[in-house]
């Protein structure tokens, strides 16, 4: 039973981190068409915020290995 909810979690997660990345790199190619002189800045902030929520994931992965 445990195995199956590990599983339900992880699929969650991964779900999540789509969704997060999603999020970023779409917010950041509209701000990018709206001041294509920003383009680097708001290039560098979306690859920390990707990163941010990729090690989020990571670490929710990690713990459901844990407890699971």
């Amino acid at each position: 039973m445990t195995g199956t909810l590990v599983a339900i979690g992880l699929g969650l997660i991964v779900i999540g981190i789509g969704i997060g990345i999603g999020l970023v790199g779409g917010k950041a190619v509209d701000a990018m068409a709206r001041q294509p002189e920003m383009a680097n800045k708001i290039q560098s902030a979306m690859l920390i915020a990707a990163g941010m929520v990729e090690g989020a994931g990571l670490f929710a992965i990690v713990i459901s290995f844990i407890v699971g």
